[in-house]
């Protein structure tokens, strides 16, 4: 199994309010700082945010509450931001990244109607968790196939693509109580005119500083039980010991083994096992060491001794978080040959990932690949065979690899729409379409805590004739527009006030991701958006539209207005 297949190989909770769905929270955007801003810009921002927002500031209950809750995404966004290591991980990650766990509901709406919604969305998504929570539903479908018979060089040793095999995994894993946990596996699988089949039962339990896994496996020809305990004896490392018998009916025999694993946190991102596997018919020792980045694997070296088959295995890792995506090269060098691989796999859509793999053993020149899909919990693989002949190989590698490869991207780009339609088959975009009546209410209880620091700083810019702003819009790009000169659509919002309460010293700075500033939401989920401001600077009409991606810079001399110039755009 690949080690990224799995979560962290290696194993922040704040005071006050909880931030619900944090995961989709800009903290730049909340400070409104550049993602590069030094740690004297983001505590200048969140100083005067505090002094905007501080709870203490306001007399009303509903405005304390709502203060309160825009001072704590505040908060902690200082606090991310200052951490070099924090701030590095959810530049990296997200908000994921951190390891903050748990989530309770806080009431957002003061509107009957949308707590009710809110309500019973929340309720269903919480059943739903807990359901699966505690069944951990998970099965896997695997086809095999041979195309190696399309590429010999001989016409008349050619064959049509054969089925090979067939897999089915099904398993599921629940708790009983509070330190007692059980789960089934079946497995029934096909291959080659045979079939067999297995089923598993775990028991696994938490006793004291013992992790304890009992596990019973029955198959057509043995059956097995093991034992496997874990205990931490350092603070930085764990021992494992995986004793089992399993009874061959072939050769109606017992065959004892038991495993002893080691493993130590050496450094802060270096991890090292010691493997030791003792069994009648075989021994072998392992040993593995583990770089991670972001408590992720970045590289994984091992060297495995053992009379039948030793050998040297290393991956490495390449991580593309905005694609959520990963790439993995391997190479096994045995004493029978060598056998590098590559794997890859990328989020498809929110609730899916693809992932597509190639394995080369040399000298035997068996070449495969692998294609994958998975929705959800269920995993659907389909592995092809290209060759098994080494006279072959040089036709499988271009007509069975290169080929289709620069056909798929060829296509992806000359049907770009329908590649985008296929895309959103494995996705429901209804629910991020829709706006969310909660963040509407909460955007529209902040500019109300704005209005008063925005009158004050209108009135110190009027003065001096500094920056004015007239109106601001924020929202939806006309269709008749383009990224370089937006244009404002119908659905827009009125965004006059965040924009004056943020003018400092005659100037203002916006950034990206505008709908999660403070007073800010999304009008049209999913559409491209625009911010369009006017402003009066040194008593003249200036004028600007900028995209939801491009940072803004007010004032500039190209945003003046004169009555032969019609509304510029503020590219910088």
């Amino acid at each position: 199994m690949s080690v990224s297949s799995n979560s962290s190989i290696c194993g922040d909770e704040d005071d006050g309010l909880l931030l619900d769905e944090e995961e989709e929270i800009d903290f730049y955007a909340i400070l409104n700082v550049p993602k590069d801003a030094t740690e004297d810009e983001i505590i200048k921002s969140y100083r005067k945010r505090c002094l905007m927002f501080h709870p203490d500031r306001f007399m009303d209950e509903n405005e304390k509450k709502d203060a309160e809750r825009v001072f704590v995404k505040i908060r902690r966004a200082h606090e991310v931001l200052m951490d070099p290591k924090k701030r590095a991980i959810y530049d990296a990650l997200g908000v994921q990244g951190l390891d903050t766990q748990g989530w309770e509901l806080v009431t957002r709406s003061a509107n009957p109607e949308n707590i009710r919604r809110e309500y019973e969305f929340l309720q269903r998504l919480k059943d739903r968790e807990l359901m699966l929570q505690r069944i951990h539903p998970t099965s896997g479908f695997l086809v095999k196939t041979s195309f190696a018979g399309l590429f010999q060089e001989n016409p008349e040793e050619r064959y049509p693509p054969q089925f090979v095999g067939l897999a089915l995994t099904q398993s599921i894993d629940c708790a009983i109580t509070g330190s007692d946990r059980c789960g089934l596996t079946g497995k029934v699988r096909t291959g080659n005119g045979r079939g067999d089949g297995s089923v598993s039962a775990v028991w696994k339990r938490v006793a004291g500083s013992f992790n304890i896994e009992n596990t019973i496996s029955l198959s057509a020809d043995s059956v097995a039980l093991s034992v496997r305990a874990a205990r931490n004896v350092f603070t930085r490392a764990a021992i494992i010991v995986q004793p089992q018998l399993q009874y061959s009916m072939l050769h109606e025999a017992f065959i004892p083994s038991i495993v002893f694993i080691y493993s130590m946190r050496l450094r802060t991102r270096w991890q090292g096992s010691i493997v030791l596997n003792v069994s009648p018919i075989s021994n072998a020792l392992t040993t593995t060491m583990v770089h991670t980045e972001n408590n992720h694997p970045k590289a994984v070296a091992s060297v495995t001794l053992s009379p039948i088959n030793s050998n040297v295995r290393l991956v490495y890792y390449r991580r593309q978080p905005e694609h959520d995506a990963v790439t993995e090269a391997a190479v096994q060098i045995t004493t029978y040959g060598i056998s590098p691989s590559l794997n890859m796999e990328r989020r498809l859509s929110r609730y899916s990932r693809v992932g597509c793999s190639v394995h080369f053993s040399f000298p035997s020149c068996l070449l495969q690949t692998k294609f994958k899909l998975k929705t959800g919990q269920s995993t659907f693989e389909w592995q092809i065979v290209l060759c098994d002949d080494k006279e072959a190989l040089s036709k499988s590698v271009i007509y069975g690899i290169a080929v289709p490869y620069f056909t798929l991207q060829l296509a992806k780009i000359i049907f770009r729409p329908w590649w985008e339609r296929l895309k959103s088959l494995f996705d429901d975009p209804s629910a991020e379409k829709e706006i969310d009546l909660a963040k509407k209410e909460e955007a529209a209880n902040v500019v109300n805590l704005m209005r008063a620091t925005a009158e004050r700083i209108k009135r110190e810019e009027e003065s001096k004739q500094g920056v004015v702003i007239e109106s601001g819009r924020y929202g939806q790009c006309d269709a008749s527009g383009s990224s370089s000169y937006p244009l404002a659509g119908e659905r827009t919002i009125d965004v006059t006030v965040p924009l004056q309460a943020m003018v400092n010293d005659s100037q203002l700075r916006v950034y990206s991701v505008k709908s999660q500033m403070p007073g800010f939401y999304d009008p049209c989920p999913g559409e491209p958006k625009m911010l369009s401001v006017k402003y009066l600077f040194r008593g003249e009409l200036h004028s600007v539209i900028v995209s939801d991606e491009m940072p803004l810079m007010i004032p500039l001399r190209a945003h003046r207005l004169n009555n032969s110039a019609n509304i510029s755009n503020g590219s910088l």
